[in-house]
């Protein structure tokens, strides 16, 4: 019963199964795990800073002598230095904005390699079809000559050339049918559930609708992702260097508001008593004894103790205001003679050279984009003037001025025909060179980092 169930499970999902389309290869670079990590990365940054609103706070206690009678609490404030506020702002939006052109540039790599890998996939196809027929052209020329071996128009060299090259037409057959299966097993591992390939070559644009958009070639622009990352490594950088500059104005060092506390129970204070401090009314009667055995004073009257004291350990009172018992601190930091002057020139270097560097990257990425538009230009080019020849050819303008000259020689009709099947061979290798150098200037423009299925091929560089 298993069994059963499991192979029914599979012919259902086999009969589920199409053939691959340009949507689903596209679709698959959102399920990619680099682009997964790169949309973690931008959301990190996306939801926002933490507000910082000191730069530290502290709950300092004090213990004021060992009878543990005295202790001082306070909350203490080191305030933000001026100006690290807005540089710590300026540090995070650079940061976003480096993170959001970072995805539009993962985004653009990933769907370069599955476009450059769909039309090599697609151009193998045609490549291998004329193969076949100029591995067919040359059969038949194999033919004839075995026919015109009697004849004194006869080359055996001829033959032997042709024997060649069947050789190597089998051999690029073979390699034909190797890289196609290559190129499907890497579209495997970005869509694994499909049944044969549908990529429909309408969704590519030609030739001369390339050409007209590199007519006038490509402007670089700020918004290419690999000029917007530069820039926010530049604006990260510049952000950096204030907000190092900016801890060199933390000129309030701290505020503190704090209680001090006298536990009365432990309080005691050494006194000079007297006479009347500790007989009758006195605040320590109890101590009288103990003063008349260390003043040696018998006498109950207090002109005759007069000037007698003894110092005693004794309780002390906190009678001080409510008010009082609370307590402010503050701290200034003197600027004389310190290094703001060259803090203030170590940040002028260091944004000279962040500029400096987004300027090299910038100028890195024009000559780059201008040598791309320069190479797919001549290639487009090359390609005119292949297609020239071979339409003229399977035009039969060619055939009839070769049939007129050789009265029909089967041998030069071949070559005419070979020779228009090498010119397309050529012209689907240029137009492989011209898809790559063309999905390149895509990369670079951004617009490959486009999101949702769409067809970036057909959207263009304007």
């Amino acid at each position: 019963m298993k069994k059963f169930g499991l192979a029914t499970l599979a012919l259902s999902a086999a009969a589920f199964a199409g053939p691959l389309t340009w949507e689903q290869l596209i679709q698959s670079v959102d399920n990619d795990p680099r682009y997964q990590a790169a949309q973690q990365r931008a959301e990190m940054t996306s939801t926002g800073r933490n507000t910082k609103l000191w730069d530290k706070l502290e709950l300092r206690y004090k213990l004021d002598g060992f009878s543990f009678a005295n202790h001082d609490f306070e909350l203490r404030i080191t305030p933000k230095a001026f100006g690290e506020g807005s540089a710590d702002k300026a540090h995070w939006d650079a940061q976003v904005a480096y993170q959001k052109a970072h995805l539009v540039a993962d985004r653009a790599v990933l769907l370069y390699d599955r476009y450059d890998k769909a039309i090599h996939y697609i151009n193998r196809r045609r490549i291998a079809n004329l193969n076949k027929e100029l591995y067919q052209v040359n059969a038949d020329r194999i033919e004839v000559l075995h026919l015109k071996s009697g004849s004194t128009t006869f080359n055996p060299q001829d033959l032997i050339t042709s024997l060649e090259k069947e050789a190597t037409l089998r051999a690029d057959i073979m390699t034909d049918s190797t890289s196609i299966l290559n190129a499907e097993a890497k579209l495997r591992l970005w869509v694994p559930d499909f049944d044969g390939v549908e990529l429909d070559t309408t969704w590519l644009p030609s030739m001369e609708e390339i050409a007209s958009q590199l007519e006038n070639g490509l402007e670089v622009s700020a918004s290419f992702p690999a000029l917007a990352m530069a820039e926010g490594k530049m604006k990260a950088e510049k952000a950096k260097v204030q907000q190092d500059v900016s801890k060199d104005r933390d000129y309030i060092s701290h505020i503190g508001i704090g209680y001090s506390l006298k536990i009365e129970s432990l309080m005691e204070k050494y006194k000079d008593l007297d006479y009347a401090d500790v007989v009758g009314t006195g605040d320590y009667t109890n101590l009288e004894s103990e003063w008349r055995k260390k003043t040696g004073c018998t006498a109950n009257d207090i002109t005759l103790c007069s000037g007698m004291t003894s110092k005693f350990l004794v309780p002390d009172l906190d009678n001080r205001k409510t008010s009082d018992k609370f307590f402010a601190n503050l701290a200034f930091r003197l600027p004389f003679f310190d290094s703001n002057k060259d803090s203030r020139l170590k940040q002028q270097v260091a944004e000279l050279d962040a500029e400096g560097d987004y300027m090299k990257e910038f100028r890195d990425v024009t000559q780059k984009v201008t040598k791309l538009v320069d190479e797919v230009n001549s290639l487009i080019a090359q390609w005119k003037v292949l297609k020239e020849f071979s339409e003229k050819v399977n035009a039969g303008s060619i055939f009839e001025q070769f049939a007129k000259n050789a009265g029909s020689d089967p041998l030069l009709l071949l070559r005419a025909r070979e020779s228009a099947l090498e010119s397309d061979l050529k012209a689907i290798k240029l137009e492989n060179d011209i898809y790559s150098g063309y999905l390149a200037l895509l990369e670079y423009a951004g617009v490959l980092g486009a999101e949702g299925v769409q067809n970036h091929l057909q959207k263009g560089l304007k």
